[in-house]
């Protein structure tokens, strides 16, 4: 199903500039201000980026940004601005005579063939950040092929509401809300790849939407330009989107073709390429795609081929590029083409979750064994070959995901390549033909679902899935007895029957978003199952018989049901299985032995201890050294509320549950210990990235006798290269990638002057000391030699002291960007010397810091960098400069400073823009 979203990346676009000014003003935003690309990257490493809408409250997709609450000072006009115009201007929106709208809120069609670039310049333009600026809420929502007001309007409904918003009323209730929330709020909503829609659908549709206040806008992409008039409001006509111009679309033919080569080195295959070019009609998609695959082989007779194939010769409609995408298709290896093809049972604008799709591919066995290789990482190898090929794109609706799109024409491409094989249904009075193999069912659920039954009867049928909520007929289960790939995803399903036990051949169940509470008896009986995705379902419960399907690979489960998981004895059986959230140790289950052979395990894997394991050896049965696809590991011990006392037996458990190698985050929770495992050194874990440490109670010291004293080593070895610091010929190794330390609640600690070292530690950019309330010395002096350190949060450790000179407390590097520090001891009277030097600093919070008297922020270093700035508690404090707040800052919560003059009271911003703000600037959780 298409998905709607606040967040959609901005694109890369050749030759759209001049088309993208002129819809940018027809959308009012004119002025310009000043571009903050590099805060924005500074931001999204702190975990809020700022290419986001600034909703009240977003949708679990969608986050919120900080209008601009000043103005600021005109610099540039655009991020992607070219030194000289490319495009044309013929596609100016011509503003007309008539200006009586029906409401507040203007719709500006833009169309145009198939690949042109509609969606591209939709995106570009949404995340212009003057658009992000203008408008208070930004939302895009993926139409398509169904036009189907009720799902779009509660997706809109459900983006601009807060999370746990409930969507089961009826349209005209979903009207309602979305009229009263959007009434007083300039939005921006995007509408993407309207196909078919009436004058009375619209009109339905709109109705809520045009009372929005005044300014808001709806864009349209769509094909067909009779659409576009339909929905354009009467201020001016649509967009018509063109073919590049030829001078312009060769020079990025070029780019796609020849890659990093230099054309000029190829002659003859220029000669053949403008050939080629001319064919194309001034279309990027189909540049891209076939560029791309001339790009394969530089040779003269592979492109001679391409450019005299028969199918340039096939009847073409105005602006048709299908050719183009079928020659990309037919030179597709054929493990390639079958995988591909295969998509099209997906509707267009699904968003496929990597391991998702590779998954299915292998349960279809579309993979074929490459020596050692997993048949899951061949798969990947075929979906980034397909991606490299321009056939697949990555979502752009989710970019912390590994997700991947369909353009809709590469889904036509598709249905053409797999015509009898793959069949999208989206209406039951379509006749079934009996050699179907893959089918999706999308009807509307008020549909009558006797038709239905009659595609349970297909006996070629290897594939079926769902997208709408249907009522699942416990009936239909015996008729699938040749299925492999079954979803029920969103189905209106209770639970499975028992004739589920019929399906011998399935391999891939998806029954995520249902409301099954468990799993029968017989179900434990699908010995072939390879994945079951019971992700956001009910179940709370896993049956021990699970331990009889050894096939599985991939378990997904609610948390309940993974906690529950975790407890069952003969886990060990499972040695194929690739994902295991949590193990809890128990008697019960044979201890760490059974993950012994679990080596297939990836992703994160989250051990629960308790203190009936007593030895290294015990411990060490779980062979985590042997996991080389893991890639985090929590370590937790149980809270026992009757210890008071280290128990130093835990030390050695610790030691025995060594990760491999490359394991790149570590966390340890609860631990009872008071030292550091030995294997914690970079010698050991030289691709850790992010070490976190909470409520290890009883270290005192991180020290450890690599800290002590370095690691001696042959400076040829095997990490000299990348990971040593040489003096006097000998080699010291460092944790060259470890970018992330977090110490939280560790008590009994008193001193990090070793672990914290610029020698230890070269590549730090975030450091948080969180509640270890004992603490008394860090080296603040010698944090200067953080080079890369961007990030510094230093909260409740209220003994830390301080002897040296106040300009030498702390020494900070000109790289940090936020800096918060809260009751800290003596650490404070480092200000506000150690603010000279900081040119790049973006978030400055000062709380319950008693030694600070005046912060001169008019003449600090950072006046034309700070943004977020929080003063609070400061009893002190008397001067923050002549100035007052900084023109640069968008945020300020100056409150409860007695000395000071200067107050906000934290009223300047209505409440809920005001935690909006502190989200996105990643302090929420210390203003």
């Amino acid at each position: 199903m298409p998905i709607t979203t606040e967040i959609i990346t901005a694109p890369q676009v050749f030759g759209r500039e001049t088309e993208r000014d002129q819809v940018m003003e027809v959308l009012g935003v004119t002025a310009t201000i000043d571009r903050i690309e590099e805060f924005d990257q500074v931001i999204t490493q702190m975990g809020m980026p700022l290419t986001m809408g600034s909703t009240s409250a977003g949708s679990s997709k969608g986050k919120s940004t900080p209008r601009h609450q000043k103005k600021r000072k005109s610099t540039a006009a655009s991020t992607c601005k070219a030194a000289k115009r490319l495009g044309n201007s013929s596609s100016s929106p011509k503003f007309v005579e008539t200006t009586n709208l029906a409401g507040n809120v203007s719709v500006l069609p833009i169309f145009g063939i198939g690949g042109i670039g509609k969606t591209t310049l939709a995106q570009l333009i949404y995340n212009d950040e003057r658009v992000r600026a203008h408008f208070t809420v930004r939302i895009w929502v993926c139409v398509s092929d169904l036009f189907d007001d009720e799902r779009m309007t509660k997706e809109i409904v459900k983006t601009i509401s807060e999370p746990n918003i409930d969507l089961s009323c009826d349209i005209g209730d979903l009207q309602v809300q979305l009229k009263e929330q959007l009434k007083s709020q300039k939005f921006l909503l995007v509408l993407d790849d309207i196909w078919l829609i009436s004058q009375q659908q619209w009109e339905y549709f709109y109705a809520p939407l045009r009372r929005g206040l005044e300014g808001s806008m709806i864009l349209v992409t769509t094909r067909h330009q009779n659409i576009a008039h339909l929905v354009a409001t009467s201020s001016y006509e649509p967009v018509q989107l063109k073919g590049l111009p030829d001078d312009i679309f060769w020079e990025f033919f070029k780019e796609c073709a020849f890659g990093r080569k230099l054309p000029e080195s190829y002659p003859r295959l220029q000669e053949i390429g403008r050939k080629i070019c001319f064919k194309l009609r001034g279309t990027p998609l189909a540049a891209k795609t076939l560029g791309r695959l001339l790009n394969s082989k530089l040779f003269e007779d592979h492109w001679s081929y391409i450019e005299g194939s028969e199918l340039w010769e096939q009847p073409q409609k105005d602006g048709d590029i299908l050719p183009a995408l079928r020659l990309s298709y037919l030179y597709l290896p054929i493990e390639l083409r079958r995988c591909f093809a295969f998509c099209s049972m997906f509707p267009k604008d699904y968003s496929f979750e990597r391991h998702e799709i590779v998954d299915i591919w292998v349960a279809q066995g579309f993979i074929a064994t490459e020596g050692r290789m997993r048949l899951e990482d061949v798969g990947g190898r075929y979906l980034d070959e397909l991606k490299g090929r321009c056939l697949f794109q990555t979502d752009p609706k989710f970019l912390d995901q590994d997700r991947y799109v369909m353009h809709d024409l590469i889904h036509d491409t598709a249905q053409q390549a797999s015509m009898h094989e793959c069949l999208l249904m989206t209406d039951l009075r379509n006749e079934v033909i009996h050699e179907w193999c893959h089918m999706s069912v999308e009807v509307n659920v008020s549909k009558s679902l006797s038709t239905l039954g009659n595609i349970l009867h297909l006996n070629k049928l290897r594939s079926l899935r769902f997208d709408t909520k249907l009522k699942v007929e416990m009936t239909w289960f015996s008729l699938l007895s040749n299925i492999l790939f079954l979803s029920l995803r969103d189905c209106t399903l209770d639970g499975l029957p028992e004739s589920i036990c019929e399906l011998s051949s399935l391999r891939y169940l998806d029954i995520s978003h249902s409301h099954i509470k468990e799993l029968p008896a017989k179900f434990w009986c699908l010995y072939s199952l390879q994945v079951v995705d019971a992700r956001h379902s009910r179940l709370t419960t896993i049956h021990q018989d699970v331990t009889k399907l050894t096939n599985l690979r991939q378990l997904a489960l609610p948390v309940k049901a993974s906690v529950s998981l975790a407890k069952i004895p003969g886990l060990g059986n499972l040695s194929s299985l690739r994902n295991l959230s949590y193990f809890t140790v128990v008697r019960k289950n044979g201890v760490f032995q059974e993950l012994n052979g679990m080596n297939q395990l990836r992703g994160t894997l989250c051990i629960r201890c308790n203190h009936t394991v007593r030895s290294n050896e015990e411990a060490a049965e779980a062979r985590l050294v042997d996991k080389k696809y893991l890639k985090e590991l929590n370590l937790y011990w149980r809270i026992n509320p009757g210890i008071s006392i280290s128990r130093p037996g835990e030390n050695e458990v610790i030691e025995g549950l060594c990760p491999y190698e490359r394991i790149e985050h570590l966390k340890v929770h609860h631990f009872w210990g008071n030292r550091l495992p030995s294997w914690l050194n970079p010698k050991n874990l030289q691709n850790l990235r992010s070490l976190q440490l909470s409520d290890c109670l009883y270290f005192e010291t991180l020290s450890n006798p690599y800290f002590a004293s370095g690691t001696q080593g042959d400076s040829t070895g095997q990490h000299a290269s990348s990971n040593t610091h040489c003096s006097n010929g000998i080699a010291f190794i460092a944790f060259s990638r470890l970018t992330c330390v977090s110490l939280v609640r560790c008590t009994g600690l008193k001193n990090l002057d070793q672990f914290l070292s610029p020698k230890n530690l070269p590549s730090l950019e975030s450091i948080s000391l969180d509640r270890c309330y004992d603490l008394e010395s860090i080296p603040a002096e010698k944090f200067v030699g953080f080079v890369h350190l961007r990030d510094l949060k230093i909260k409740f450790c209220p003994r830390l002291v301080c002897s040296r000179p106040s300009e030498e407390i702390m020494v900070l590097p000109p790289s940090l960007r936020r800096l918060c520090i809260w009751g800290c001891g003596e650490l404070d009277r480092s200000f506000p010397s150690c603010l000279q030097n900081l040119t790049s600093l973006i978030v400055l919070c000062l709380i319950e810091c008693d030694n600070v008297e005046s912060i001169s922020l008019d003449s600090i270093t950072c006046i034309n960098t700070l943004r977020f700035l929080a003063l609070k508690w400061c009893k002190e404090l008397s001067s923050i400069g002549g100035s007052g707040v900084p023109s640069s800052v968008v945020y300020n919560h100056v409150f409860w400073c007695p000395k000071l003059s200067y107050d906000t009271g934290g009223s300047t911003r209505a409440r809920n823009e005001e935690k909006e703000i502190r989200q996105w600037a990643g302090i929420a959780d210390i203003i």
